[in-house]
Parts: C-alpha cells; structure tokens; sequence
C-alpha cells in the first residue's frame, strides 16, 4: 500500500501549528520525502516566517466556515471528474474527484458522505450510493474509499469500469455524522474518541484532518479494529500520524488485530476484538465524544457498551450505511428505547397512509402504498419505475421528485435539500391519492 498523506508544520512564535491533509495518488518515494526530509525543515523552523500569518489565517477560515450555506454548495447532480485511483487494500479503492466546470468544491465536515451516481451498462438505469468521504474537509478534491462488495451493483461498478478521466455525477457533501464544532472550538474540548472497523476508517481518517487543522492540543484517541496488516485500509499512514504526532500533539493510535500476520505487530498493538470495555480501560476514563464506524453489529455493541460504561448516551453516535437505522452517512442514536417495539401493531390499521392510490406520470404506472412500505420509493421499486436512490433516510436527495398533485407527509423533516411542489421518495407517505414525476 502507499500511503497517501502529507503533512505542512509552521511555527508560530512558541505556537506549534500542525496542518494535515490527505494527498491522493502520491507515490511511496514522494511520501518518504515529505516525511523525512521536508517535515524536518519545517519543523526546524526553516522557510516558515514568510507563510505563517496565511496558512494560520486559512485554517481559522477553515474551521469557522458554515459549509450548510457555503456559497460553493449546490443542489442535484453535479458532474466531477476522476483525478486519481488507488488501491488501499485488496478490496478497498480510492477514488478522487475534482470539478469539471472550474468551480471548486465547497468544504464539508470530516464525517459526511458524497452521493454518487453512474448508469448501470447492463440495465440502462442509474445507480446512486452514499460513501463517507475519506479526504480531508479543506481539500481541493473530494475522496470516497470503496469496498467491493460482492453483488454490490455501485461498488463493483466503480471498481471495474471507473478509471482516471472518467466522469461520475455527484451531489454536494451531507451528513450529520460528525463530532461537534461547539466542543472542539471551546477552550478546553472533552476528548475527541473515533472507533472504526475495516472501511469504518474512512470517516475517521476526514475527521482525524479536520481536528488537527483546527487545533493541536486536543486529545483524540483513534481505536482501529482490523483483521491484519493487508486488509487494513490506510494502515500505514495511519502508523506514521502516531509515530510522527504522539509527541506533539494530543492524537493517539490504538490498534486491535483479530488475525495477525507474522510481523504485522508492533509496541502497543493490541490482539483480539476490541470491546468498550477495552476502550475505556484504554483510555482510563469514559469522556468524550464517540464516534463509531463499521459494521452494524459491532457499531451497536460499542455504542450500548460505552453508555453502560459510563459514557453519556448523547454523546455517543455512529452511522449505518444500509443498516437497520437506514441512515447513510446520519447520525443515529445508538441506545434503542425496548418501549418502542411496534411488532404486534397492525400497519394498516395505524398507517393512515396506506390504500392510497400512487401514480408515476412519467412511467405511466400506479399502485396502491401498502402496509410496510417506508415511502413513495418502495411503491415506485414494486412497478419498476427507475428512480434514483441513495440513503434511504432523506438526507441524500437522489430520490427526489416533483409532485405534481396530492399531499405527502414525513415522520421526520428530510434532510436534503427540498423545495415546495418536490418530494423526497425514500420517506414520504401519501395522505392523498398523489402524482409522482417518474
């Protein structure tokens, strides 16, 4: 694997600024370069006088910017090209975007997602699909890190049709998936915890950038459950930030290996399952901020077990890409209320939604909302109306549509962008007989 970092340190008088970001597509010989031969002289202090006051004052541009109503943002699909594809690990590939029409890219913050969109050769339709960015939120390009999965229509599409040059439809970055700016801006920040497992990583890693450019001094602990040193998605620049920082900075590494290699460990790794116990045992106290990435079952065992631990329930989150919680790149609360379970309802009788005649215009097709359906989605996937679809939870926006007669309600706002005579498909539910755009 070649690690794909690079690091700009500045002195500021006694202020040690650390700047990081990630640089796709860099070669191994660039990174040993920037590692061991620039990063010195800068740390040394050499060439810094002429450049400190701007890069001081970018970052605190960066760090205070509203990226929900940054002028840059824009709404729909956006056409990006592909600057740049690597491979992170056997099945987990980088993918970098840069605009095609000049404009740049708004910033985001480390933990929100990019809906992509390509067509699918062997249906003709379109596909859309959440991924967490994986780059750094100041950067000039935007980053996903795909994991192949097998009979997975867009992971497999990226990665055997998608190569340099190409071009991909994207919307702008959302998500409600990241760790408070209130908290790392006050004076004295709580700790900043991420716990991730396999492709989990790629939102910590944005988030990891993201903290370091606001500021230094503030303890993070990042907790990387992996099953070895081959399929660890950018383990080795995750080592270097800790060899390289721990001296300087308030960030820590812990690593979990379920199978080691021979060879794959180092001082301080750790073997077996990472557990909260372990992380708080770890970290000798239960503050903080936790944020969880990985898959559903270890996502909810972490999260139920730091709240047991002591950990504050409201400050414990993580997100499901295609989980139950059906949050793409949102935050979910981690802790269930066993109050809630509806199981012994009768949907029909409860939904006031359902009979309620559906009718996609376009397609010329219509059907009844059934008992079960979560929205005008499920009604248009039962006729085989090709609607884009991404989160599935009204963040993404790919399903919207125009609504050309009828009332739709939500169980809850949707968070994408939507305007008076639209629908977001995913989590509406008819009141009416409605006409759908499709």
């Amino acid at each position: 694997m070649s690690p794909s970092l690079f690091f700009a340190a500045i002195f500021c008088g006694s202020c040690f600024l650390l700047f990081v970001g990630s640089a796709d597509a860099i070669e191994e010989w660039e990174w040993k370069r920037l590692t061991r031969k620039r990063l010195p002289k800068l740390r040394s202090g050499k060439a810094i006088d002429a450049v400190s006051a701007k890069l001081a004052d970018q970052s605190a541009s960066a760090a205070n910017t509203d990226v929900t109503n940054h002028p840059s943002r824009w709404k729909g699909w956006r056409s990006a090209s592909v600057q740049s594809v690597k491979d992170e690990s056997p099945d987990c590939r980088s993918f970098v975007f840069v605009p095609t029409d000049g404009e740049p890219f708004p910033p985001f913050l480390g933990g929100q997602y990019l809906t992509v969109r390509l067509k699918d050769p062997s249906s003709g339709k379109n596909v859309s699909r959440c991924y967490s960015l994986s780059s750094g939120p100041d950067e000039p390009h935007y980053r996903i890190t795909v994991k192949r999965v097998p009979g997975g229509t867009m992971s497999n599409l990226l990665h055997d049709t998608i190569d340099v040059g190409d071009r991909i439809e994207i919307q702008a970055p959302k998500g409600k998936f990241h760790y408070s700016v209130e908290e790392s801006q006050s004076p004295n920040p709580e700790p900043l915890n991420l716990v991730a497992a396999g492709i989990g990583i790629t939102p910590m890693l944005s988030m990891l950038f993201q903290s370091l450019n606001e500021r230094t001094d503030r303890d993070v602990n990042l907790f990387y459950q992996v099953r070895n040193v081959v399929d660890a998605p950018f383990l080795a620049p995750i080592r270097e930030i800790a060899k390289m920082l721990e001296a300087t900075t308030g960030v820590r590494v812990h690593l979990w290996f379920s199978k080691p290699e021979d060879d794959d460990l180092r001082p301080g790794d750790s073997v077996g399952r990472l557990s909260a116990e372990r992380i708080v045992d770890r970290l000798g106290h239960h503050r903080g901020e936790y944020l969880i990435c990985g898959p559903d079952v270890f996502m909810n065992a972490i999260a139920e077990g730091l709240i047991e631990c002591g950990a504050s329930a409201d400050r414990v989150m993580f997100e499901s890409f295609g989980g139950k919680s059906k949050s793409a790149g949102a935050l979910a609360v981690p802790a269930c209320d066993p109050c809630s379970d509806t199981s012994d309802i009768d949907e029909s009788k409860s939904d006031d939604s359902v009979g309620w005649n559906v009718t996609f215009q376009t397609s010329g097709k219509s059907a009844s909302f059934e008992a079960g359906m979560d929205g005008l989605l499920d009604v248009a996937e039962s006729l085989d109306v090709d609607v884009d679809s991404g989160c599935r939870s009204g963040d993404c926006g790919a399903c919207v549509r125009r609504l050309l007669s009828g009332e739709v309600r939500y169980a809850e706002a949707p968070e994408c962008d939507v305007e008076d005579g639209e629908a977001v498909l995913c989590i509406a539910k008819p009141v009416s007989e409605v006409v759908v755009d499709a």
